[in-house]
């Protein structure tokens, strides 16, 4: 193996290719689109654990993560020409196993309305992005001067910290009750100021949560999942809560469609229940 690759890299590399040796060998110019999906095939129907077990999905794309890692070491060291994980489509490849969204109905949302944080900084700042959909790092980075009133409706304009785009949505009153008093603050001075931060902000949510008698696993993401759930909940269309979220793709909203399908076939199956 060349110099370039780490030694985790090469000892990964060599294992994955254990695994297809025929008795003859496998080069790593051999390694093309073909060997790449066997090599897929065999991590979600072959492969076991010490204990005789299959692996996960999240496992299996990290395994082959590693591979990939390899395969791009390998074209740096002019080793092969090219990686052939790139001509693998996207059906081809193996995906990330979609993470629970949770969220929080009207009513609980109410319930932790109702119920008093050790921090009200912490419950403005969720409480906000309950209504207005805004990431972590956004609501940190929120400034006066980013709130612009047009008439009745306040509107904030930011470049999103995720992904370095320019988003600009309207304020409902509801989020526009949740932004502290500005008092003297200048424009430059953020909105949420000394808003906990890291682990400890979402140790606060957890025992405030937990105060409300909320059995959910709530950090502060949840405002935001909450926000897309109630909006399409309410009836709002998926492609204007994808501009809302600031999605640069509908398809990544549509996950809160499938949430929001759900529920109307839970509340259908009710109907069945009470009529047992």
């Amino acid at each position: 193996m060349n110099r370039l690759m780490t030694p985790r890299l090469e000892e990964a590399f060599k294992d994955f290719l254990l695994y297809f040796q025929d008795g003859k060998g496998t080069r790593m110019k051999d390694v093309n689109k073909e060997f790449l999906l066997g090599f897929i095939d065999f991590l979600r129907n072959d492969y076991r654990t010490p204990q005789g077990k299959p692996i996960a999905s999240y496992t299996q794309r990290s395994y082959f993560g590693i591979f990939n890692s390899a395969l791009n070491a390998a074209v740096q060291a002019d080793v092969i020409p090219d990686n052939p994980v790139n001509r693998l489509t996207p059906q081809e490849r193996i995906k990330a196993p979609e993470s629970k969204r949770e969220y929080l109905s009207i009513d609980e949302i109410r319930t932790l309305i109702a119920t008093e944080c050790s921090h009200e900084i912490v419950k403005r700042a969720f409480m906000f992005s309950c209504y207005c959909g805004l990431r972590l790092s956004d609501v940190y980075a929120l400034k006066w001067k980013d709130l612009v009133r047009d008439g009745d409706i306040w509107r904030v304009g930011i470049v999103m910290k995720k992904t370095a785009t320019p988003n600009y949505l309207p304020l409902s009153k509801q989020a526009t009750a949740w932004m502290p008093e500005r008092g003297e603050a200048a424009d430059s001075d953020n909105v949420f100021a000394r808003l906990p931060k890291g682990q400890y902000l979402n140790d606060l949510i957890k025992a405030w949560a937990k105060e409300a008698g909320l059995s959910k696993h709530v950090t502060f993401h949840t405002s935001r999942h909450t926000f897309a759930t109630m909006l399409l909940t309410l009836g709002a269309d998926l492609y204007t809560v994808s501009k809302l979220l600031g999605h640069a793709n509908v398809k990544t909203t549509q996950i809160y469609g499938k949430i929001v399908d759900q529920k109307k076939d839970d509340a259908v199956s009710r109907i069945d229940k009470a009529f047992e």
